[in-house]
């Protein structure tokens, strides 16, 4: 049974080692020992790795797939953790390496973006320059845009707050969709950058007011913008190649 590990297994890190379980032997890192035998009571193997030690790096990168999903914000140095990782001599023999980036690296202007739209360091300088880093190392790159689904709704962010973009269009992709493309391309053998993000764009104030009639939540209150921002992120490239969204409108993703 070939490896799969995965570093950074929180809302959607584990819930992919949950789904490839039966498929895969799973190695998980946490941020600490608690977090490791919580992995291990749910019978998994598991590994403390922190920006600050690295002693099990050997155990974590000796595998076939790996698949990396941290978050910026939770480290001091996030671009010397990545550094590390890609520089560690068994990272070069690993089957298939995937990378978490986000939709937050194309431009803020109002436009269409795809893969082929030009990115610089201003819009988000951690994940390009980790992109940057990785670049010829990471065999797929995933940039997701807003990951929502299985109770993380939009809407509660918002409930009874001001939303001054309410005629703006959202970007989002379900959680089972990341999943589901991960396995696709393990088992296409796809390599290369592609965005994930469902293919309807909704509005912010259509999907608030209907998630918080859902959830019955207190709605947010809109302020007409004599602007509105259509910044769309296209993620059809993946699904040139075959695959399909699950949850194709985030008016859809209230499971």
């Amino acid at each position: 049974m070939k490896i799969l590990s995965i570093l950074g297994a929180g809302w959607l890190g584990l819930e992919l080692a949950h789904t490839l379980k039966d498929d895969y032997a799973i190695k998980l890192a946490a941020r600490n020992e608690e977090v490791q035998q919580m992995h291990m009571d749910l019978g998994f193997e598991s590994y403390v790795l922190t920006e600050n030690m690295y002693d099990n790096l050997d155990a974590l990168l000796s595998c076939e797939y790996l698949f990396i999903n941290y978050p910026p914000s939770k480290f001091n140095d996030y671009l010397h953790f990545i550094k590390r990782l890609s520089q560690h001599p068994f990272f070069s023999t690993i089957e298939k390496i995937f990378f978490v980036s986000s939709t937050s690296i194309y431009p803020k202007a109002p436009s269409v973006y795809n893969e082929n739209s030009e990115i610089s360091s201003s819009s988000n300088p951690l994940y390009y320059e980790a992109e940057k880093s990785l670049h010829g190392k990471a065999h797929v790159v995933f940039r997701c845009a807003g990951l929502m689904g299985v109770g993380r709704l939009a809407a509660k962010y918002y409930s009874n707050k001001p939303v001054t973009d309410g005629k703006s269009r959202v970007n989002h992709v379900h959680r089972i969709d990341v999943i589901r493309a991960v396995i696709f391309a393990i088992d296409h053998n796809l390599g290369g950058i592609f965005n994930l993000c469902a293919p309807l764009h909704p509005t912010k104030e259509e999907l608030y007011r209907y998630q918080c009639e859902q959830c019955q939540l207190v709605p947010p209150f809109f302020i007409d913008s004599a602007e509105s921002k259509q910044r769309i992120i296209e993620g059809c490239k993946l699904e040139d190649l075959g695959f399909e969204y699950l949850h194709k409108n985030p008016m859809g993703f209230m499971g």
